[in-house]
């Protein structure tokens, strides 16, 4: 991924840090679901600022996501049962509510989380999707104040993917792709880029979140709306599936002809990938067979030539 991402540059820029400590796999004895606290400041000097730790829930193993997900915020917002480790929301947060639509965790917090800013803002919202990134089911995690975003977030959604979790350095593969993002004629024109892909990440993930976050060039500028999301990104045996929540098919844009240039814009760019053969679009596990008024299936296979 970019590392021109605002959290990792804030993180890495004030906090020196070079990775997250996770933690090894527990013992048999001391299985438990995965939270990342604060290191105290006195420790975390040169080191790691975030580590991991099992804590016990005590959450049958067969509890429902959204049940899994309300236990590790409100367990983050107490604060470690033993050890060391603290909570990086201070004290007065309080949870309001956290849902779990199409993998996307939606948390909300009370106003007193407005209170964070800069670095303490990123390492709770770091926090936050490392703990819930860790529950199966969950790859996108929405952080707000009682429903509204929070003003000093460079982002309003985070993956897994976004944290460092290993060395700057550690890349596995680079890769040239290009993205399409709208001329000063009002037409598609692909930028190239150069993709870095970390372990734990995959091409797709990364070419859609450089895309989603707008051109390089001044010269262009960015065709899908800020807040159009996607819920996650796979391929499997030359089929992409692209999925994408409600919200951001409710926000689209009214006008047809830019519906059917955010679609192109997305199957473009990732066409541009050899590996990508065909699109398939999902919201809520089903299969889109239109995007706005635009059919799906005018981007279902890769364009010949």
């Amino acid at each position: 991924m970019r590392r021109t991402v605002a959290l990792l540059l804030l993180l890495a820029a004030l906090c020196s840090l070079a990775a997250c400590a996770v933690p090894e796999e527990p013992e048999e004895e001391q299985q438990g679901r995965l939270i990342y606290y604060l290191v105290p400041q006195e420790e975390a000097r040169g080191g790691d600022c975030i580590r991991g730790q099992y804590e016990d829930l005590g959450l049958p193993e067969d509890a429902p996501v959204g049940e899994v997900a309300q236990a590790v915020v409100e367990r983050l917002l107490a604060g470690p049962a033993e050890g060391e480790l603290v909570s990086p929301l201070p004290a007065g947060v309080e949870l309001l509510s956290v849902e779990v639509r199409d993998r996307w965790a939606y948390v909300d917090l009370s106003s007193d989380f407005n209170r964070l800013s800069g670095v303490a803002l990123s390492l709770a919202d770091y926090c936050l999707t490392l703990s819930l990134g860790a529950i199966e089911g969950i790859s996108a995690v929405s952080v707000t104040a009682q429903g509204r975003p929070v003003g000093q977030q460079p982002r309003q959604v985070f993956y897994e993917r976004d944290v460092l979790l290993s060395d700057m350095d550690d890349v596995l593969h680079t890769e040239e792709v290009t993205l399409y993002f709208l001329n000063a004629a009002g037409e598609l024109a692909g930028e190239q880029r150069t993709i870095e892909v970390y372990e734990g990440q995959t091409l797709a993930e990364n070419l859609l979140a450089a895309l989603l976050a707008g051109p390089e060039d001044r010269e262009l500028s960015r065709v899908i709306p800020e807040d159009f999301q996607v819920s996650f990104v796979r391929v499997d045996s030359g089929v992409c599936y692209v999925s994408i929540p409600q919200a951001s098919l409710a926000a689209l844009p009214s006008d047809e002809a830019q519906q059917r240039l955010i679609l192109w814009s997305l199957a473009d760019s990732l066409y541009s990938l050899d590996t990508v053969q065909e699109l398939r679009l999902l919201s809520e596990g089903e299969e889109l067979t239109a995007f706005g008024q635009v059919g799906v299936e005018e981007v279902a296979v890769r364009p010949v030539g």
